[in-house]
């Protein structure tokens, strides 16, 4: 809950999944480091550094105030508060991974406005092993998951995604596994759209109706073609595997994968 603009946004979608799923609610607000540059020394680094630390005391205390506020609004549904310490040693990214590893689910903010928090969304998601929900810097969200485009390749990433999704699925009104054949595939050849039917089918054991399409990339990159179909169609949430590769220790995210995380206008959530 770093992002101050967006802690709203953020309390009202975890608000609506809880009800649905019975969860309980954990807000979390990770203290940024306050190293200081390197050009400041001696007592002026102690003074940039208490001075930092101070901010961010202070927008933690206004963030509980909004969180505490927001809960109260919402009806029988158990929560708690988190401050984590740890990343003067390490970095927000690396605090929130730690929690996030016991959760059924994280809901995070869209990156691109902050330094301290924009690697958050795809860390989270590629290096914690749960599904995260990135929600958009920008938008009101007040239905989440009636409305679902399960974007579907046959790769371990998408399925765990799909089946990480189940909870949500069961709620939905309508789902909708979408295959964007790349530009030179043969969308006939029964790849594809065989393992949609088999997902089909397989939703379809656990209570989830999904209709099946595929559409040509065409003149647009993979993510921009599932983001102007979900527009199109009114989507209100993406469900999808993130990508990435390990280089240098480091994870290098995929290109549809960071498109997708850049551009979204709804809700998406991953999985890896």
């Amino acid at each position: 809950m770093n992002d101050e603009k967006r802690v709203p946004h953020l309390i009202r979608t975890a608000a609506t999944l809880a009800r649905n799923g019975g969860a309980h609610i954990i807000g979390l607000y990770v203290m940024p480091s306050a190293t200081p540059p390197p050009d400041l020394v001696g007592p002026f680094a102690v003074t940039w550094m208490e001075d930092q630390l101070a901010s961010y005391r202070e927008q933690e205390r206004r963030i509980k105030l909004v969180f505490d506020a927001k809960i109260k609004q919402a009806d029988n549904i158990t929560h708690e508060w988190r401050t984590d310490d740890s990343s003067f040693d390490a970095n927000v990214a690396d605090a929130v991974i730690d929690h996030a590893r016991t959760a059924d689910l994280v809901i995070v903010s869209q990156g691109g406005q902050n330094p301290w928090i924009d690697d958050v969304p795809e860390r989270v998601a590629l290096e914690s092993g749960r599904p995260t929900l990135v929600v958009p810097q920008e938008g009101e969200f007040e239905q989440i998951g009636k409305d679902v485009t399960i974007a579907w390749k046959p790769t371990k990433e998408a399925a765990r995604a799909a089946f990480d999704a189940l909870p949500i699925l069961t709620n939905a009104q309508r789902v909708r596994i979408l295959t964007v054949t790349e530009n030179g595939d043969t969308p006939s050849d029964g790849s594809n759209r065989t393992s949609s039917d088999e997902l089909a089918s397989s939703l379809l054991r656990h209570g989830v109706h999904a209709e099946t399409e595929t559409v040509a990339q065409d003149d647009l990159s993979v993510a921009n073609r599932l983001l102007v179909h979900t527009r199109r169609t009114y989507q209100d949430l993406i469900v999808m595997g993130i990508y990435g590769h390990s280089r240098f220790r480091e994870f290098i995210l995929g290109g549809v994968s960071r498109d997708v995380l850049q551009h979204t206008k709804v809700p998406v959530l991953l999985a890896h």
